[in-house]
């Protein structure tokens, strides 16, 4: 079972910043407005164990996102009479496979690699030297470890299939203060690169909380107790998802039944029995979230509300204000879902972490 956040709208992610408490009390009795005790349990959610990566930006990955960016700006030609060299971009199809499966986010054609930007893993990018269009080889690679990118990923041993099709020599432009301020919108260099800097160590930021969060949540889960269903809200949600699914049915020229099979692969009773089951896991979710809310205190200002909700529309949604995004989503919907992002950071803040080197 996923968190509960992604339960509300599933695109929205974890954000890094920390949680605000007391204050707005009206937000933590618009849903579940009743003793949460009479219905669970709740496990124990301070100094829950997790592991965690130390990780420092080095002046290298710096140095690679200066490479990138002048890339970004930079004149190509097809490289027709020799092989691919570092500074080279190059479009390859390739299938990597852990222990001979595919594996997510393993896999990609007509990719764009920078051989020295180091996007990928060094020594995939190094394999490309030397390569001509229409090449086909096979490397086998150990993800580092740590690897903050995809820590699931970590110390293992990986097989790629690779496909070269095309070369394109990049012409960069000179990188000075001059290219820096006209193009990047800094003064100098060295404005530029701190920026870059500060960037990284946010996304390794918000990775690191994002690993922790996945460790903690499901024990937290599963170390509450549910004492009884609140059934007016599992009701509510079982109602939505059979109306959903009967209105896609219809919109289809199917009975409920047929439109199932087709698209869960399951009976009519299997599927009244998972999306009860899945509606009692999201309530229990949600009751976990509400029941931490109250005991910490946490609250979601409207300075906070504008603030988060602005970042998920321009993020995730390619969306320019707050407004539109509520008009994909209902302001209660989307307040709800920011409430549940404190909670889950929160129990971040209060993990006790054990850090790899």
């Amino acid at each position: 079972m996923k968190k509960a956040v992604s339960l509300i709208l599933a695109a929205l992610t974890l954000s890094a910043t920390l949680v605000s408490c007391g204050g707005d009390e009206d937000l933590l009795t618009r849903k579940y407005n009743y003793d949460l005790s009479e219905y669970i349990t709740l496990g124990d959610y301070r100094n829950l164990p997790a592991e965690g990566y130390r990780y420092e930006v080095t002046d290298e990955e710096i140095q690679q996102q200066v490479l990138a960016t002048r890339s970004y700006y930079s004149r190509t030609t097809d490289v027709t009479d020799r092989s691919a060299q570092s500074g080279d971009i190059v479009y390859i199809n390739y299938v990597g496979t852990i222990g001979g499966e595919e594996f997510e986010g393993g896999s990609e054609e007509d990719c764009e690699v920078t051989i020295g930007a180091g996007t990928f893993m060094k020594e995939f990018e190094e394999s490309l030297i030397g390569k001509n269009p229409g090449d086909s080889y096979a490397i086998d690679l150990t993800f580092p470890d740590p690897y903050p990118s995809y820590p699931e990923q970590a110390g293992k041993d990986v097989h790629f299939e690779i496909y070269v099709d095309s070369i394109l020599e990049q012409e960069l432009p000179v990188y000075n203060d001059d290219f820096a301020r006209v193009y990047l919108g800094h003064d100098t260099t060295a404005d530029f690169e701190n920026h870059v800097r500060s960037m990284l160590e946010d996304h390794y930021l918000s990775i690191f909380r994002e690993y922790v969060d996945s460790q903690i949540w499901p024990v937290l889960v599963e170390n509450t107790t549910v004492l009884q269903y609140p059934e007016e809200e599992v009701e509510a949600m079982y109602d939505d998802i059979i109306t959903s699914n009967t209105a896609y049915a219809e919109a289809m020229g199917l009975n409920l039944a047929p439109y199932i099979e087709v698209n869960y692969n399951m009976t009519l009773d299997e599927f009244y029995a998972a999306a009860r089951a899945e509606c009692e896991g999201r309530v229990k979710e949600e009751m976990i979230c509400y029941a931490i809310a109250r005991a910490e205190k946490i609250s979601l200002s409207e300075e906070e509300y504008q603030k988060r909700a602005l970042e998920y529309a321009i993020n995730v949604y390619n969306l320019n204000s707050v407004a539109a995004f509520e008009n994909i989503f209902d302001k209660e919907v989307i307040r709800q879902t920011i409430m549940f992002d404190l909670v889950h950071e929160c129990l971040v803040d209060y993990a006790n972490v054990t850090y790899k080197d």
